[in-house]
């Protein structure tokens, strides 16, 4: 669960062992390629990334011209806050990742945080 950790409303700070290993076990590891694109999972949804390997160029909404140069982010979370917005606001504003070369990431479903989180009021605090 040490990639959990990462992430301040998943970490075991406010969440049990078994909040966390049923938070993990609906993880997934994603790969991507140069010039590929993510916005959500075609199953799963949208939900956190936590990159393993590779960077990507983070746009929101084109029109706006927000660009974020993300690099280095080894066992890091990119943007944890945006799984908690509800969809409408998030299609709004949504983020694309776009992949500059090979990218693996840990992918934590916004499903399974929003199961573990309703039920935890401490995480909200």
């Amino acid at each position: 669960y040490s990639l959990l950790e990462t992430i301040p409303y998943l970490s075991s700070k406010y969440l049990s062992p078994e909040e966390q290993a049923d938070i993990a076990m609906q993880c997934v590891t994603l790969e991507f390629s140069a010039s590929e694109k993510f916005v959500a999972h075609p199953d799963l949804g949208r939900g956190v990334l936590i990159f393993r390997r590779g960077f990507a160029v983070v746009s929101r909404n084109v029109a706006t011209e927000y660009f974020t140069w993300h690099s280095d982010l080894t066992d890091l979370p990119i943007d944890v806050n945006e799984v908690l917005v509800e969809d409408d606001y998030f299609k709004e504003h949504q983020l694309v990742f776009h992949f500059v070369g090979f990218t693996k990431v840990f992918f934590v479903p916004r499903s399974a945080i929003m199961s573990v989180l309703e039920k935890n009021e401490r995480a909200w605090k």
